[in-house]
């Protein structure tokens, strides 16, 4: 049976894509103040109606499965592959790859829930299945699940809260663009809005001293999904040792389906990998 070789270096730079993705949009853990230099109460009345208007754009479905396409580019290579994306409110997002060539053929998938990272490596026969605070890093970086659901709900957020508030952002208004800035001790979090239809088209991560710290996450291509607005394509940017990588998702035949299974489970032939181990494995 033929295996794309491109195909596990496609996974590992997802993987890296969905672990970085939650550790930059986690690490504002130490509450730290606001900036207030925007405080004029009609300034705060704008904030909260262009919040309002931005979060009246939100999905009010509990599930979203989709067909996506699947494109990872670093140190000058370029990967293209199939898979699926599954995600449950408060629940669970999996992103599952398959071979191109041959459809049926999975090559991994990885799996977060509300307490739980699982990342399932059928290439190489291993997986990591542990709680977030089991992982040195990810504890350290103070990593929310919420977090990660609202990049992929298209949502904006307050790093390690449960909704974001008003009070949490300063506004400025960009042509037509309206740009909410949540400033933390570690990392700045800047969600690009449209002004008049409230869509959310860019969330950038830096880090509030060091620039070079970098995460974007953009939206495009914005279709109906029950009733609301919901992005068919998404892009995300960062630095691998300094060099530009990128992962892109096209979503396609999205559906309100809650026919799979919501936990994965792994073979016993598989074997479990130190969790650290494995994700310094993925970089290389």
């Amino acid at each position: 049976m033929h295996i794309n070789p491109n195909i596990s270096y496609a996974m590992r730079a997802l993987a890296v894509m969905t672990v970085i993705a939650t550790l930059l949009t986690s690490c504002g853990s130490p509450k730290s103040a606001i900036d207030t230099t925007a405080t004029d109460a009609s300034v705060m009345v704008n904030t909260e109606q262009h919040l309002a208007k931005v979060s009246a754009n939100n999905s009010t479905q509990t599930y979203l499965t989709s067909k996506v396409k699947v494109v990872a580019t670093a140190d000058g290579n370029r990967v293209t592959t199939s898979g699926t994306l599954r995600m449950k409110r408060d629940d669970v997002i999996q992103l599952i790859l398959v071979d191109p060539l041959i459809g049926a053929l999975e090559l991994g998938r990885m799996e977060f829930t509300r307490s739980r990272v699982l990342i399932i490596d059928k290439v190489n026969k291993q997986y990591v299945d542990v709680p977030y605070s089991d992982v040195g890093f990810l504890q350290k970086a103070g990593i929310n699940f919420s977090t990660m659901q609202s990049l992929f709900w298209n949502e904006v957020f307050t790093p390690g809260e449960s909704q974001a508030r008003a009070s949490d952002f300063s506004l400025t208004a960009d042509g037509s663009d309206v740009v909410l800035t949540h400033a933390a001790r570690i990392l700045t979090y800047q969600f690009t809005t449209q002004r008049k239809s409230g869509l959310l088209s860019k969330t950038e991560i830096t880090g509030s001293t060091d620039q070079t710290y970098k995460f974007d996450f953009t939206y495009n291509n914005f279709q109906t999904y029950e009733g609301r607005p919901f992005p068919k394509d998404m892009t995300m940017a960062f630095y691998i040792d300094g060099q530009p990588a990128t992962l892109s998702l096209s979503l396609s035949s999205m559906r309100n389906s809650s026919d799979w299974a919501t936990r994965s489970n792994v073979s016993s032939k598989f074997t479990k990998a130190d969790p650290e181990l494995i994700f310094k494995m993925l970089v290389k």
